[in-house]
């Protein structure tokens, strides 16, 4: 049972990307037994040189893209709390489909 790290790449309209912001933050804690915590974070242009900014992960200029990155003590844990999960906002804000990627910690 090795922690992991589940990315989960969200294309939000950009007219309701305050908004789903403001939702995203005043979500109530996860609580699931293995979750260690969340970070959102968005793509924005930052004026770094291309070096420091190499992989792609806006897939759509019409979107505001973020990516969400959660941590758990085990990928047991983390599939034990899947069917639990809620994806009731992706019709709401998402302009695509979001997209997920399960990374073991080495």
């Amino acid at each position: 049972m090795s922690e992991c790290v589940v990315l989960v790449r969200r294309f939000i309209k950009p007219e309701r990307a305050k908004e789903f912001e403001a939702k995203f933050l005043g979500l109530p804690a996860v609580t699931a037994p293995g979750f260690l915590g969340k970070t959102l974070t968005r793509l924005d242009a930052l004026g770094l040189p291309p070096g420091l900014n190499s992989m792609h992960i806006a897939g759509n200029p019409d979107c505001v893209t973020y990516v969400i990155v959660e941590r758990w003590a085990s990928v047991d844990q983390f599939r034990a709390y899947v069917p639990s999960a809620s994806t009731s906002d992706q019709d709401e804000f998402e302009a695509l489909p979001r997209q997920r990627a399960i990374l073991s910690v080495v």
